[in-house]
């Protein structure tokens, strides 16, 4: 096949390409904005599913499918993380400098503000948990609960990423050094990755029985390894993942059919196998779950980036740019939207379906807007917004005005 035969060609004639003269993967920031807008989407919908007692009405149904469906944010962000970390570092000779920089910028621009927001999630949790004043606040607070949650990222519920993320960081050096030293080993990294995750998931399920295995990085080792493989191989796969009219007749298409038909099966049976357990109290092995849970999410990140090419390639400048902009806020918005969906919902609410409608819909727009704007503003007038919102790129990713012509340009 076609891709195949690129990445074959690619592992013996590899040439390397300085970092610096590799072209911007403007279509992460598409796929980073469709991300962030599903984590909010199960965010607001927990709340929902958690509250109505009549399980069986639509209102419930359509919860259900929101909070089930858009499960692949945290998947879809592992997966990128590896996706650009692999494009930008695999070409480049790995030496001690090239090792301190890299745990410089991780630790500036994503442990400074996991840091500083772990704290503020702290400090809410025990002051609103304990009768909302500062004296039961400091009877109630501990450095030493604090540090350990820290160590888990448990301050809140969603900060679990970070946690992730900075285990696949220390695992990062040591795998760019072996694919270096082995790269025929780097066509193999998909399956690689599905074989490491289901056995720890075997082992877990019959042997081990860990309760947070969600915490722990071996839980997304395909996703990450996943992202290795298309960040190295990343022009063949870019080839193979843009939909147009002359490929729906060719051998490239041919993988597009069961990619898109696996999604489709998974994120539908995973959707009702949860409606089911949650509206006629249906049970099953834990693995069904996982397994449907898995394929759903596993294909998920190659979907979106698909769509992403697409909307990249056919929208209005101004409407791509608009997207552009959510990706580049992303890691801001995820850190910061927990906070304002947290105050939105101290809102009171009546409970008659359209109004509950109305205030779940608001609640997902004005934890968007809010979040988005505070960390938009901040990254274009504050200079040191890194320290609580991550970096931005160096060169912004927005792409000019252009006739419909010219939607054909690299992403």
């Amino acid at each position: 096949m076609v891709l195949v035969h690129k990445i074959k060609e690619g592992i013996v004639h590899r040439v390397a390409k300085p970092a610096s003269a590799k072209d911007q993967l403007n279509i992460i920031y598409i796929v980073r904005a469709l991300a962030i807008l599903g984590v909010i989407f199960v965010h607001v919908t927990s709340i929902p599913v958690g509250e109505i007692v009549d399980k069986s009405s639509s209102m419930f149904f359509y919860f259900n499918f929101l909070n089930v469906f858009n499960k692949f944010g945290t998947p879809t962000f592992i997966f990128l993380s590896a996706l650009v970390l692999f494009y930008s570092y695999f070409d480049r000779p790995l030496n001690g400098k090239l090792i301190a920089r890299f745990y410089q910028r991780r630790f500036l621009y994503i442990l400074t503000p996991y840091l500083i927001f772990s704290a503020f999630y702290y400090v809410i949790q025990i002051y609103y948990s304990f009768g909302e004043t500062w004296g039961q606040f400091a009877q109630h607070a501990s450095f030493a609960d604090f540090f350990t949650m820290v160590l888990y990222g448990k301050t809140f519920y969603h900060l679990y990423f970070v946690f992730i993320s900075a285990q696949l960081y220390v695992l990062f050096p040591l795998l760019l050094w072996f694919l270096q030293r082995y790269p025929r080993v780097t066509k193999h990294l998909i399956w690689i990755g599905l074989a490491l995750q289901w056995a720890f998931v075997l082992y877990n399920h019959f042997s081990l029985h860990y309760a947070d295995k969600g915490q722990l990085a071996i839980s997304y080792i395909s996703y990450y390894l996943m992202g290795a493989f298309c960040g190295i191989y990343y022009p063949a796969v870019k080839d193979w993942m843009i939909v147009t009219w002359s490929k729906l007749f060719s051998a490239k298409a041919l993988l597009w059919i069961p990619l898109w038909a696996l999604w489709i099966f998974s994120s539908f049976g995973d959707v009702n196998l949860w409606y089911q357990t949650r509206v006629n109290d249906f049970s099953a092995s834990a693995l069904l779950y996982e397994c449907y849970w898995f394929f759903h999410t596993f294909t998920s990140p190659l979907i979106l980036l698909q769509i992403s090419y697409l909307l990249y390639r056919n929208l209005n400048a101004k409407v791509v740019n608009t997207i552009i902009h959510l990706g580049v806020a992303s890691f801001g918005v995820y850190i910061i939207h927990a906070a304002v969906l947290f105050y939105y919902f101290r809102l009171p609410v009546s409970y008659t379906p359209a109004t509950y409608y109305l205030y779940i819909a608001s609640g997902y727009a004005v934890t968007l807007l809010i979040s988005w704007t505070i960390v938009g503003l901040a990254q274009k007038y504050v200079k040191s917004s890194w320290m609580l919102f991550g970096s931005k790129p160096k060169v912004l990713p927005y792409v000019q005005s252009r006739p419909v012509a010219a939607r054909h340009t690299t992403a």
